[in-house]
């Protein structure tokens, strides 16, 4: 099973995740464990993605990221299943 070494806070939605009003849907794509929480893949109606993952603090990356972006870690394999139940 995937662990991260960083914290395994909830993603926070920064940047305005409404347009014109209308909250994004989202479609479940796919996830890594049988249940509960965890990394998960999620297709919006607006033809994007959001990721649950682990977030990374940019200091720990090295990077300085602009207001509203966050880093989120996820296995690559939940990338791989992804692309697998998108197509």
């Amino acid at each position: 099973m995937y662990r991260a070494a960083v914290t395994n806070q909830p993603l926070t939605v920064v940047q305005p995740a409404e347009r014109d009003g209308a909250k994004p849907q989202l479609t479940f794509v796919t996830k890594l464990c049988g249940g509960g929480s965890c990394p998960t893949v999620y297709r919006t109606d607006r033809n994007t993605y959001v990721v649950q993952g682990y977030t990374l603090p940019a200091e720990a990356a090295g990077l300085d990221l602009p207001a509203g972006e966050q880093l989120v870690e996820i296995p690559a394999e939940l990338l791989a299943e992804a692309v697998k139940a998108a197509g």
